[in-house]
């Protein structure tokens, strides 16, 4: 009789553990269901959210190419203008003029439609920045210009921004270094090379030689000089020319002739 009742009880209490089994194993099914549900809701926000990027990212190279595209066209209808005045020039200018390019860094020396010489300048680097946040535009301003002035052995005045480029303070007065003027312009040229040290000739504010034998001046502080880097936008908004070429166009520009810059 014993035997019987503890058998029942052992059968009760496996039920009653089934039971407890069930419903932990129901209560995890709801849970696991529910956790599916919101990761299909994260899923699909994720999705849309990858879409919305993909089509911004497209947005955004539409935008790009049609700001490449102005650029090329505002490039071509700036060409057409300065073709249009360069040929207005060769009509009305009985004499020889000077055509800057200052996207392809080359020149042509003309008389009418006459091209006497040609070669690769020089021409302004655009905005620059240095450390501390400043900024120039150093670009070669463009339009029609004219000679106003042409000299020989000339002088570069480093202005301030020659050393705020450098992340350098300008030198008080009591730091130029000056050269002595009672030397010959060939014997400053050799004093600045090989009497100063580097440190030394950082500090000379006006330096000779630096542009060459010969000078331009267009106005604005824009000359024709002499100057490395030809072929490319390196300068601070001057035209740079080589010896040769310098020289050839000094010779033949007078005072009064006119430079086509575009």
């Amino acid at each position: 009789m014993r035997d019987l009742e503890r058998q029942k009880l052992e059968r009760a209490i496996l039920l009653g553990a089934l039971f407890l089994s069930l419903a932990a194993v129901a209560c995890l099914s709801l849970r696991l269901s529910s956790e599916r549900s919101g990761c299909s809701a994260i899923k699909a926000e994720a999705e849309r959210a990858l879409a919305s990027v993909d089509t911004l990212r497209a947005a955004g190279l539409l935008l790009t190419a049609g700001m490449d595209s102005l650029a090329r066209y505002r490039a071509a209808v700036e060409e057409l203008e300065a073709r249009l005045a360069a040929d207005s020039v060769a009509r009305s200018f009985d004499g020889y003029y000077l055509v800057i390019d200052t996207g392809q860094n080359r020149f042509q020396l003309r008389y009418g439609d006459l091209l006497v010489r040609s070669g690769y300048c020089g021409t302004g680097k655009g905005w620059t920045s240095n450390d501390m946040g400043q900024t120039w535009d150093f670009a070669t301003p463009r339009g029609l210009r004219y000679v106003l002035e042409t000299g020989t052995n000339p002088y570069w005045y480093r202005p301030d921004w020659y050393w705020l480029e450098q992340n350098m303070r300008p030198p008080t007065p009591d730091q130029i270094v000056v050269i002595p003027e009672s030397l010959s312009y060939d014997e400053q040229i050799a004093y600045y090379n090989d009497s100063l040290t580097p440190s030394e000739r950082v500090y000379v504010r006006r330096v000779p030689g630096t542009l060459g034998r010969y000078v331009l001046d267009l106005g604005g502080g824009v000359l024709l000089h002499y100057g490395t880097g030809r072929g490319s936008n390196v300068s601070h908004g001057c035209i740079r020319l080589g010896s040769a070429d310098l020289e050839a166009i000094y010779r033949t520009l007078p005072v009064g002739a006119p430079v086509l810059i575009y």
